[in-house]
């Protein structure tokens, strides 16, 4: 009962910030995937050289943002840091809605 409460105290930006983090994993798993089977090539040059030492390197780099923001976010008030945070939601949305047309017309 005690795990209800405390899911209830969690705010829509906290879990904004949860859905960027399983975002970010699921483009993390289709980019690697794609770059694996030579469909595709990482468009960030930052992320590419990453992937390219080791592309665990380049999950935990994807992965720190979402967690960094998660433990600033209740500290932080203003109000275009969460207008941004709901873009980057919508747009890492339409990336991983890109990765699955992608993988269904491609490589099925």
């Amino acid at each position: 009962m005690e795990g209800v409460c405390m899911i209830r105290t969690v705010s829509l930006y906290q879990r904004f910030i949860f859905y960027l983090f399983i975002l970010n994993i699921t483009d993390w798993y289709f980019t690697s995937y794609g770059i694996q089977n030579n469909y595709i090539e990482e468009a960030n040059p930052l992320l590419s050289s990453i992937f390219s030492t080791n592309p665990l390197l380049a999950l935990i780099w994807k992965c720190m943002g979402p967690l960094i923001l998660f433990s600033l976010m209740p500290y932080c008030q203003s109000g275009w840091v969460r207008h941004a945070l709901l873009f980057t939601v919508c747009l890492y949305i339409m990336v991983n809605v890109y990765h699955l047309l992608f993988f269904f017309f491609f490589t099925l």
